[in-house]
């Protein structure tokens, strides 16, 4: 199995880290091919960010995605997972929907402890979005990001180690999500420490598209999820443009 990941920002430090802790969750037989986005942000905090990231996560999966068996969109929040479903034949996950169906499993209320209060904002939404929010005892940020992008999984250790401890006893939460493709790897860390399951959401969605491989779902050919319809674009990058209009079908 050969898996495609897109990390919908453009910052190939926080690819690699992705990149390490998939394959870390990963078999051997798993290959795990990491790719940034090729435009757009430093990483994505808003709606507008995602907008941006939604098209780069098509662009990329059209550019690298062709002999892969999944793709997932290493973002929390999601951008442009639903857009690559509808368009590519492989099935498709986001890191936050991959953590949020297996939170739903390990406990009745859930909490997820992000880097910044404009993440915060755009988390509660994606769980309204992905209809999970039914669960959602809370969603704790740091008031500012510390440290770097690519040191921020070090750097603000041990302050979301407080927000999850401050979720478990504040907030009830029964499962924990930490979330944020910068921070891959650190729920490992952190679970000896903590009272309850912590997950992280890219090793979750390794998972997650190891199973949809194995299960071996069609692509549906009815509904809203079927590839479109042969369209004309312009300004499209030429990987993605052949997608639209399928040229070369």
């Amino acid at each position: 199995m050969k898996t495609l990941i897109v990390n919908p920002n453009t910052t190939d430090a926080v690819t690699r880290i992705i990149q390490e802790e998939a394959r870390r969750s990963a078999p051997p037989h798993h290959e795990i091919v990491a790719v940034s986005a090729r435009f757009g942000t430093q990483y994505v905090e808003n709606r507008a960010e995602a907008a941006i990231a939604g098209h780069a996560v098509l662009d990329a999966i059209a550019a690298h995605g062709e002999d892969c068996d999944a793709v997932i969109v290493a973002a929390f929040g999601d951008p442009g997972v639903e857009a690559a479903r509808e368009l590519f034949d492989v099935p498709v996950v986001g890191i936050s929907e991959s953590a949020f169906h297996f939170a739903y499993l390990l406990g009745r209320r859930y909490s997820v402890v992000c880097m910044t209060p404009r993440l915060r904002t755009w988390y509660i939404e994606c769980a309204h979005a992905a209809d999970m929010s039914a669960r959602l005892a809370s969603v704790r940020a740091l008031p500012t990001l510390p440290g770097t992008l690519e040191t921020a999984r070090t750097a603000a250790r041990a302050a979301l180690l407080e927000q999850c401890l401050r979720a478990v006893d504040e907030d009830d939460a029964e499962v924990l999500i930490v979330g944020g493709g910068p921070l891959a790897g650190l729920a490992r860390e952190l679970a000896p420490e903590l009272p309850v399951p912590v997950i992280d959401g890219v090793s979750c969605a390794v998972r997650m598209v190891e199973a949809l491989h194995a299960l071996g779902p069609r692509k549906p050919v009815r509904g809203s999820f079927a590839r479109p319809a042969a369209k004309p674009a312009l300004g499209l990058a030429d990987p993605l443009q052949r997608r639209i209009t399928r040229d070369g079908d």
